[in-house]
């Protein structure tokens, strides 16, 4: 039976894109772009239970809410320094997770340190990991983390993995919407069109179930009904879309992909007085959207009935203090000078004219009550692991304070904007003025706003603090330096080495082989230095100075050296990541100069041991024994070769390689004139090779099977689609020159295809 139409919005998650949800027969949903929220506003929910100990896993909760207090108030290195900690001191904590993830989402939003992201994003995807949503999220940062390292091959990969194991939910949108990018870039627009279509076609239980819209994000509408896919397909279906405050828009649903019984449409939302059929939905904080379509038929014979959801806009609100321009968060405001403050909150513009709401402004002290002196939280977790490193804060004063509505335009008659603002003066404690916050250097300001209406249906309070400082904002780039000493004299000499690493790879390329033996050997000396004098007591030190040795002696092309570093790095961490990097790479070159036998061993090693690589060993190791055959004209190693890119199949089938084997596969059945075997491998491998490089000899290589086999109307097809998926391919040429033959052949034409 056809169901009543059901409508959702889901509640933005960080650094997702589109989010609708899975459909039955006949139903109306609606979703939205996500919003880019905190940086590190993932809430700290209880993991799994994992091997640690319950007071384990409390101190290193509140180690990591303690980073969280000091990244809020824009203390970035501490915070940092924290969440390290507390991997460091509970290595077994459940929570070491969430705190990889927090590092890993800094290194690659605000730092683009993508190496060092890519390593803390595999940490929290680890199989060991039993929260879900962390393992989600880790896995599509690993994507996005490939992707902006331009290795959108392998980023295709681990984009398909969080498709397939985490369905329905928001990451499958990002996840879609990078490999559509991906695609782009690399010029395939056929491809890139797919993914996009899919966009938007995912959303699990919560969307499913939300009945909120944040003003300014986008809408999608989405559909499922059968019967009105085959007209809508050419005409769109049109859905209404009105609001309580008077506008009136249409929108356009069409079929997601051919065929499909899922419609989508999308409408652009905006802060503004509503302005009907000018193809943009204006909001005010007080609307309400109902959105309604005609549906002719229904499952039961009913005819012309319609369907309707309403959904509530809301704002998101985010509480700050800002610069003087009302532009930029900060994290210190001056002593003896105003504090300026915003609050984000689109629901509250309810009139035309300069709306105001209220929030709270405190000072708040470090709490020094107890009979020893008070220590901040980072040197709490730094020196002593027994004291709750949560700061405790007292409060010294509180004011309710009115902020208004920020005016964008002063020629514009009605005033229509999410932003808030305000100032407040701060000045020294024993300070005569009733209107000001009173304060010493070293106390907080804190401004809290209550968030009444939101995405998450419940109040909620937002909360914002920024340091108190003298003088200017200068001295903020000191205010902690001693909290982090001992880590600095670490971290110097360990970008000093990387800096002393490239600045020989510069000379190396130069020819400058003199001067970069002289910049790599002061590399090593200080490196080693840093491995003799703190690796005993930092594990997580001596694994980065593992790396860093090893790169610096295959920079040198001592690759004896460089592999010995490396297995000493897989002896002493075994689970260390850079591990299969250091193998692969150390085969592949031996590749490069024709050890195509040592490369097969290095592969070997690499493909037995649990790596992320090993699906790619494996296939490595066919491939180089393919290139042997060629250069040493033995046809043996074309059958290990098989069986090697068969095991690849087989072993790893969710990985970007199998479809690459089952072409090689393919290609040896073809050369032995096998075709009917060819062509069911390469159909499996077209299947699990929907974003590969090598589609192109796939679909070539299909064509050619099927003219040999005289079935030239289907092997006109593949061609066809090879022409038109990849028009830059160097394949692409030869294939338009037998497609042009089939067509001349099939219109009586005695061309020859091939």
């Amino acid at each position: 039976m056809k169901q009543r139409p059901a409508l959702s919005l889901r509640r933005p998650s960080l650094f997702s894109a589109v989010l609708p949800p899975t459909l039955h027969h006949c139903v109306l949903l609606f979703t939205l772009f996500a919003g880019t929220g905190s940086l590190l506003a993932q809430d700290a929910k209880a993991p799994v239970p994992g091997a640690s100990s319950v007071i384990e896993d409390r101190k290193a909760k509140q180690m990591i809410e303690a980073g969280d207090a000091r990244y809020d108030a824009n203390e970035i290195e501490p915070a940092i320094e924290l969440y390290k900690a507390a991997i460091d001191r509970y290595p077994a904590s459940k929570w070491r997770y969430l705190a990889h993830l927090k590092i890993g989402k800094h290194a690659f939003l605000k730092d683009r340190k993508y190496d060092l992201a890519l390593d803390q994003f595999r940490r929290v995807a680890a199989p060991e990991n039993k929260d879900i949503d962390q393992v989600a999220e880790a896995s599509l940062f690993i994507g996005r983390t490939l992707f902006e390292n331009q290795k959108f091959e392998e980023s295709f990969t681990a984009l398909r993995d969080v498709i397939k194991n985490f369905p329905d939910t928001p990451y499958c949108n990002d996840a879609y919407f990078y490999i559509g990018q991906g695609h782009f870039k690399l010029g395939r627009f056929n491809r890139a069109i797919e993914a996009f279509k899919n966009v938007g076609t995912a959303l699990g239980k919560d969307a499913a179930e939300s009945d909120r819209l944040e003003i300014g994000k986008r809408l999608y509408i989405r559909i499922d009904d059968q019967d009105l896919t085959a007209m809508a397909s050419t005409e769109g279906l049109k859905v209404t879309v009105e609001t309580t405050s008077g506008d009136r828009e249409e929108v356009l649903c069409f079929s997601s992909t051919p065929g499909s019984p899922t419609l989508m449409g999308s409408i652009k939302t905006v802060l503004g007085d509503a302005s009907p059929t000018n193809g943009v939905l204006e909001l005010s904080g007080t609307d309400t959207l109902k959105v309604t379509y005609l549906d002719k038929q229904t499952a039961d014979g009913k005819l012309n009935q319609l369907r309707v959801r309403e959904i509530r806009a809301v704002g998101q609100a985010r509480a700050e203090v800002v610069d003087g321009a009302f532009a930029d968060p900060v994290g210190a405001v001056v002593l003896e000078k105003p504090a300026f403050l915003r609050v984000r909150d689109a629901d509250r513009d309810i009139t035309k004219k300069q709306d105001k709401l209220e929030a709270i402004v405190r000072i708040k002290r470090l709490d020094d009550t107890d009979a020893t002196p008070a220590k901040s939280a980072q040197t709490a977790a730094a020196t002593d692991p027994e004291e709750k490193p949560v700061p405790k804060y007292k409060t010294i004063q509180e004011k309710t304070i009115t902020l208004s509505e920020q005016i964008l335009n002063p020629t514009n008659a009605s005033v229509h904007a999410e932003a808030f603002i305000g100032s407040i003066l701060i000045v020294r404690e024993g300070t005569t003025n009733a209107a000001a916050l009173h304060a010493n250097v070293g106390d907080y300001l804190e401004i809290e706003y209550r968030d009444e209406l939101n995405l998450s249906g419940k109040p909620t309070n937002r909360v914002y603090l920024a340091k108190v400082i003298e003088g200017n904002l200068s001295p903020l780039q000191v205010a902690e330096a001693n909290v982090a000493d001992e880590e600095l004299k670490i971290r110097i000499p360990l970008e000093t080495t990387e800096a002393l690493t490239k600045i020989g790879n510069i000379y190396k390329e130069m020819g400058l082989n003199l001067q970069a033996k002289d910049k790599y050997k002061q590399a090593l000396d200080e490196v080693q230095r840093v491995a003799r004098t703190h690796g005993t007591m930092n594990p997580r030190l001596l694994e980065r100075t593992y790396v860093q040795t090893w790169k610096i002696y295959y920079a040198m092309d001592d690759l004896n050296r460089a592999a010995a570093q490396c297995v000493e790095l897989q002896r002493r961490f075994p689970n260390s990541p850079f591990v299969g990097d250091a193998l692969l790479l150390m085969a592949q070159v031996a590749q490069k100069k024709g050890n195509f036998m040592e490369a097969v061993g290095v592969y070997r090693r690499l493909a037995g041991i649990k790596s992320p690589l090993a699906a790619e060993a494996q296939f490595g190791i066919g491939a180089a024994l393919e290139a042997a055959a060629e250069a040493q004209k033995q046809k043996s190693h074309l059958d290990e070769a098989f069986r090697a890119y068969k095991t690849c199949a087989e072993k790893f089938p969710a990985s970007k390689f199998a479809g690459d084997a089952l072409s090689r596969m393919a290609d040896y059945y073809y050369n032995k004139e096998d075709y009917s075997r060819a062509i069911d491998i390469y159909e499996e491998a077209i299947k699990m090779n929907q974003d590969s490089k090598f589609l192109d000899n796939i679909l070539y290589g299909y064509g050619r099977c099927l003219v040999k086999m005289k079935r030239l109307d289907q092997a006109l097809e593949k061609f066809r689609s090879l022409i038109l998926t990849y028009p830059n391919s160097p394949l692409a040429p030869k294939a338009k020159q037998i497609a042009d033959a089939i067509e001349k052949k099939l219109v009586g034409g005695s061309a020859k295809a091939e």
